[in-house]
């Protein structure tokens, strides 16, 4: 018995070396050269609790094309010189929309899986370190406002596929400032909860996923744009016909 606690110390040294050695190892990605060098960005965002997920999804070609897709529409960009735009079922007036009008369409769309990132890194930082085996990894971060701090939880992963994962979830919304007392001469709890209104909800969401896969040569020539309108003068039936009328090189 004199034995007992050496064993008991030796044990519990092996346990905690084994776990040590399979530790998963970490890697650190910068996400806006992830997002830069992407094949595909898809961005779900989730505004309020009970509210319906919001979803776009854009593609990037080694040619340099670009298609994104939501729910009921979606916009294209043909070598940097002619956009089209998916007129949805129940909005027809888009197709007659002043060519100013559908030029920003195009361009505000094309920004969007762009933006989903950058709201992202507000809570994430350039950098997030990821685990090498696929696991998820999960931490805190924090946001400062003008009246306190924003608190979130920050999740990455590497999935399968080698794609990037990494959602964003609002935890709360603190307030350091003491609020106005009754007999102040002067109040600014009014621009506090003017402010507080702009923010987040708690328990909103935002989450990329950045495909890292090789990029498609291009979009398939022969893909109808019936049902799209161009950001430009003239229209084409297919993709194909789009490219050759703006001159782009094959």
């Amino acid at each position: 018995m004199t034995h007992t606690p050496t064993r008991i110390a030796l044990a519990t040294a092996l346990l905690a070396f084994a776990g040590a050695t399979h530790a998963a190892a970490f890697s650190t990605v910068s996400l806006s050269k992830a997002s830069e060098a992407a094949a595909s960005i898809d961005v779900q965002h989730l505004p309020s609790a009970g509210a319906e997920i919001a979803r776009m999804q854009t593609q990037h070609f080694a040619d340099g094309d670009q298609l994104t897709t939501w729910a009921d529409g979606g916009v294209m960009m043909l070598c940097r010189k002619v956009g089209y735009i998916k007129v949805p079922a129940d909005k027809p007036e888009m197709a007659t929309l002043p060519l100013e009008q559908r030029q920003m369409l195009v361009y505000a769309a094309m920004m969007g899986s762009v933006g989903g990132v950058v709201q992202v890194m507000q809570w994430t930082g350039e950098n997030v370190e990821v685990a090498d085996d696929g696991s998820e990894t999960t931490r805190s971060a924090e946001s400062k406002w003008a009246y306190g701090v924003e608190r979130a939880e920050v999740t990455t992963q590497r999935m399968p596929d080698g794609a990037l994962r990494v959602r964003a979830r609002k935890t709360a919304t603190e307030e350091s400032t003491p609020r106005s007392g009754p007999d102040a001469g002067f109040s600014t709890d009014d621009d506090r909860d003017a402010r507080i209104a702009e923010l987040p909800a708690v328990g909103s969401w935002m989450e990329v996923l950045i495909g890292t896969q090789p990029k498609v040569a291009r979009i398939d020539p022969s893909f109808s744009l019936t049902g799209w309108v161009s950001s430009g003068e003239g229209h084409a039936a297919t993709v194909g016909e789009a490219r050759a009328a703006a001159g782009c090189k094959n």
